[in-house]
């Protein structure tokens, strides 16, 4: 009658990945579901599309400076620059999340977080990171990129590989498989992953959501005000429930184009109203 739609096609038109990754995504398993092309690659895009771009990143630097993981260690987190402390942070966070979640069948949660990881991967960590990837030669803070991504990029294919397993492996079997020759040969084969405590900080973790939030309002108040990004601004003022340490207001500066940011309860002195009888 024409009123379905043959699964076949459909794995042949977007892979079987995506197709899953839609159903994932999309509702719980129990209830009924509409099934249109448009979402399917609005899915690949949003969440595969950008795990297989930030893999690709870092293989092409990889490449270019031969860097092996096997002769590095991930060092202890107090060790580490507050980008990368703050990526493993959220990284063993999203470990806990998501195996709780798939324990108690909370499949499309389970599949969002895992989105959301690596949406704030992407636009966040590796963006503002990407200088370091470019240094000359390979100082510690290069070799501590390096390894932070590495990490992620292993354990974001261990974590979602029974959700889209033909992705996964690809990049499990380049990234672990081609340097380890003693590591599972397929990562169904590995165990889930299991979170660190010791990497995770869940008061960085708020105050870099709340400095996530600061360059967006920053950002759309310059768009208000029509500066551009390019202009500089000498001072910011914030009114926020925390204060941000001086590396966080340093990447909130860089971020906005400001030279100072000023924390403060009174807005007062900011307002003006209005009255129209």
């Amino acid at each position: 009658k024409g009123n379905a739609v043959d699964p076949f096609d459909a794995l042949n038109a977007y892979g079987a990945d995506a197709v899953r990754w839609y159903f994932y995504t999309n509702s719980a398993p129990w209830l009924p579901n509409r099934f249109h092309g448009k979402a399917v690659i609005e899915g690949q895009r949003k969440f595969m599309g950008t795990l297989w771009n930030i893999y690709a990143f870092f293989v092409l630097y990889a490449n270019i400076d031969e860097f092996d993981a096997t002769k590095h260690e991930l060092r202890k987190a107090e060790e580490l620059p507050t980008m990368d402390r703050w990526l493993l942070s959220r990284l063993n966070t999203l470990i806990t999340t998501v195996d709780n979640y798939l324990a108690d069948y909370f499949i499309p949660e389970a599949a969002r977080a895992l989105q959301n990881f690596v949406d704030e991967m992407s636009n966040w960590y590796v963006r503002r990171c990407r200088e370091r990837f470019w240094a000359q030669g390979m100082s510690q803070d290069k070799i501590d990129a390096y390894m932070t991504l590495y990490t992620a990029l292993v354990t974001v294919s261990k974590l979602a590989a029974p959700m889209i397993p033909f992705m996964t492996e690809d990049i499990y079997r380049n990234l672990v498989c081609s340097i380890d020759k003693s590591a599972p040969e397929s990562v169904h084969l590995c165990d889930y992953p299991v979170a660190d405590a010791a990497y995770v900080d869940k008061a960085l973790e708020e105050r870099m959501n709340e400095a996530l939030n600061i360059v967006v309002l920053g950002r759309a108040a310059r768009n208000g005000a029509n500066i551009k990004n390019r202009q500089p601004i000498g001072t910011m003022y914030v009114k926020a429930a925390k204060e941000l340490t001086e590396d966080e207001k340093a990447i909130v500066k860089d971020e906005l184009n400001i030279k100072n940011v000023v924390f403060t309860e009174d807005i007062a002195s900011f307002s003006s109203y209005t009255f129209k009888p």
